[in-house]
């Protein structure tokens, strides 16, 4: 595969894949669309051989673990290089099970644009410090990003996100039903944006 750019969909809905190993060597330095990869992949929860991948050319990362309800380790995905990513849109949706986002504290998210339905139906995801310093100035929509994250209670670390350049936050913190203290976000400067509609609906 190490002269392929797109692997979109490759494993999608492979609903009883759950040993990946045969991955582990794989060169995708050169791919830049790794869309839907496992998307549905039900029975998949161990992404240890994804741990050493060159992803620095993936500029689309959309939906790639989306549904993968069994997932709860994302460590392997902490030293990955995103720098160049566009599309990180529901890339962690569906995963139930997810609660620990620790990894992604290092990620370089700086590029990215659209962060639509990132962590939509995380129901488990309560802390979300290991985001407080991302860059996320270029990014255009937050749209369902933490829509149906029913634990999440503190908002505290998006207090310093500049999201200036926002144009949409519609049902960002949709279904956010343990959330009650809004007052980390009054900073935001949201003049900009264009569709704010059931942005703590529920």
């Amino acid at each position: 595969v190490s002269e392929s750019k797109d692997l979109s969909y490759m494993f999608n809905e492979c609903s009883l894949l759950s040993n990946i190993d045969a991955l582990k060597n794989w060169n995708v330095s050169n791919c830049e669309n790794f869309e839907y990869m496992f998307c549905e992949c039900l029975s998949l929860s161990n992404i240890k051989p994804l741990e050493n991948w060159d992803v620095s050319a993936g500029k689309d990362f959309g939906s790639m673990f989306y549904g993968c309800s069994l997932l709860t380790d994302i460590n392997p995905l902490r030293y990955w290089n995103v720098s160049n990513c566009k599309y990180f849109a529901s890339i962690f949706r569906g995963c139930s099970s997810l609660s620990d986002i620790k990894p992604l504290e290092i990620w370089n998210v700086s590029n990215c644009k659209d962060f639509t339905s990132m962590f939509s139906g995380c129901k488990l995801l309560s802390n979300i410090k290991p985001l407080r310093n991302w860059n996320v100035l270029n990014c255009n929509t937050f749209q369902s990003m933490f829509y149906g994250c029913s634990s999440l209670s503190n908002l505290e670390p998006l207090e310093n996100w500049n999201v200036s350049n926002c144009n949409y936050f519609t049902n960002m913190f949709y279904g956010c039903i343990s959330l009650s203290n809004i007052d980390p976000l009054k900073k935001w400067n949201v003049s900009k944006g264009k569709n704010f509609k059931n942005m703590f609906f529920g």
